[in-house]
């Protein structure tokens, strides 16, 4: 914004002699320029005569009204400033617990990359677990077809498909993926797994609700009778148990499969997430009472642990402190607090913003007065939500239960800024009204009450 009240201007001012008007606004911007940190328009001297001019009626009342703005300003400035800084303070004590859990989840991401140390009782049981699964899983005829393909084919064949990089979702995509040099032997896999239903050796299921389509299919597939095409497509809807694949001799490639762990294999057991190391012959001081690996406290735990302690989550002893709600709730009333720190920041920033455009000071930002402040604010508060935010997003696969701290940090909700600025109607009402009362010690105060935040709540006394 271009600056017109300059030394020249001002000189030239005092020169053709003040109104009240003129004279209580250099005043009022010369006492804004101080606060912003600039030079003031008026030296000592201007000053102490614009202080002797002699003024009747009128400008009595004009001069008195920027006197009272001037000791408004001064008090928002300040009240403005200790809002604004109790309010950064707060919802950094918030973020800092955010960025606890964020730091512990980013822990947890490299130490997945990793083995996990298990003893061999503990292996043997996931494994274990994962074979059940396995043998009740239902697995499409057609991704059957695939693992007898790959059994039959040389490994090129599968490195060949893999480059492809074709999203395989159904048999003809597989088809449409291999090279022409290994389709006789898709051909030949599909065969021999028809051979093995026609034998008996292999069960198909498939949706009761497409039994009548089905059937006659199977029946034409079992003589022979059905088209490449037609073939492909019954795959697709047909399934075979983990259990009869394991039990059919021709197809010894399924009895390796389900007797060896594999990583992400029924990914919503947490314990099929990770790949492990065994350790042979455990120390007994090492294992739990289930026989399970006892690691000493985990980084991520030692992550939070202070945060917890402070919070009083946990004891020195390890225990369990308060309770996850009564934490939840004490957050929530420092969340609170911090939300009425920044309603009073922004209802006095809208009080001066407002009355400098009425009596038309120089301001050197276009975001009106305490700019900086605001800048400052506004950048814990988009951290502040940034984090919740993501911590509030679905759990990954990598990540440990949910702690205690996360359990009450989720109970905190983002902070909406136009839900406590005020709203449009009392802004308006306060440009029409900004320099009435504009008198004494309570004009500030007046004009803050007056005003409305945009989910309804109004404003108290600035000072309480």
């Amino acid at each position: 914004m271009a600056r017109t009240v300059t030394t020249t201007a001002v000189k030239r001012i005092i020169t053709k002699g003040l109104t009240g008007w003129q004279a209580g606004k250099l005043v009022l911007q010369d006492m804004v320029d101080t606060c912003l940190g600039k030079d003031g328009v008026l030296t000592e001297g201007e000053m102490a005569a614009i202080q002797q001019i002699r003024m009747e009626g009128g400008d009595i009342r004009d001069y008195n009204t920027f006197m009272a703005l001037c000791r408004g300003f001064h008090r928002g400035y300040m009240l403005a400033e200790w809002a604004c800084k109790d309010a950064c303070l707060q919802i950094g004590f918030l973020d800092h617990a955010l960025e606890d859990a964020e730091t512990r989840r980013t822990v947890e991401l490299f130490e997945s990359c990793g083995a996990h140390l298990v003893t061999r009782k503990e292996y043997d049981q996931i494994v274990a677990a994962q074979r059940e699964k396995k043998l009740a899983f239902e697995f499409g005829l057609g991704y059957v077809v695939e693992e007898r393909f790959y059994a039959i084919a040389p490994p090129e064949a599968r490195t060949a498909i893999d480059e492809a990089g074709v999203d395989v979702e159904s048999v003809a995509d597989f088809m449409g993926a291999i090279p022409k040099e290994y389709r006789d032997l898709c051909e030949q896999a599909i065969d021999q797994i028809r051979q093995l239903y026609v034998d008996r050796k292999l069960a198909v299921v498939y949706d009761e609700q497409e039994a009548k389509e089905i059937k006659p299919l199977l029946t034409r597939w079992k003589k022979g009778r059905l088209s490449p095409e037609e073939t492909m497509k019954l795959l697709d809807r047909l399934y075979v148990t983990g259990q009869t694949l394991y039990n059919c001799a021709e197809l010894p490639e399924w009895k390796a499969f389900v007797d060896r762990y594999q990583r992400h294999w029924f990914d919503d057991d947490e314990r099929f997430r990770h790949a492990y190391a065994v350790m042979e012959d455990c120390p007994e001081v090492w294992q739990d009472q289930n026989g399970q690996y006892k690691a000493p406290t985990r980084l991520g735990d030692w992550v939070t642990r202070r945060r917890e302690l402070l919070l009083g989550l946990i004891g020195y002893d390890g225990e369990a402190g308060k309770s996850v709600e009564r934490v939840g709730a004490e957050l929530r009333g420092q969340l609170g607090a911090a939300e009425r720190n920044v309603r009073m920041f922004l209802a006095i920033k809208a009080v001066l913003d407002t009355a400098s455009d009425a009596v038309g000071l120089d301001v050197p930002d276009d975001r009106g007065l305490l700019a900086g402040p605001y800048d400052r604010l506004d950048a814990f508060i988009s951290l502040f939500n940034l984090h919740l935010e993501e911590l509030k997003e679905d759990r990954k696969y990598w990540q440990s239960a949910e702690t205690r701290l996360e359990k009450v940090l989720r109970m905190l909700s983002t902070i909406d800024v136009d839900r406590l600025k005020a709203s449009p109607d009392s802004l308006a009402q306060l440009k029409d009204e900004i320099l009435d009362d504009a008198r004494g010690e309570e004009w500030l105060p007046a004009k803050v009450r007056s005003l409305t935040c945009g989910d309804g709540i109004t404003l108290g006394d600035p000072v309480n």
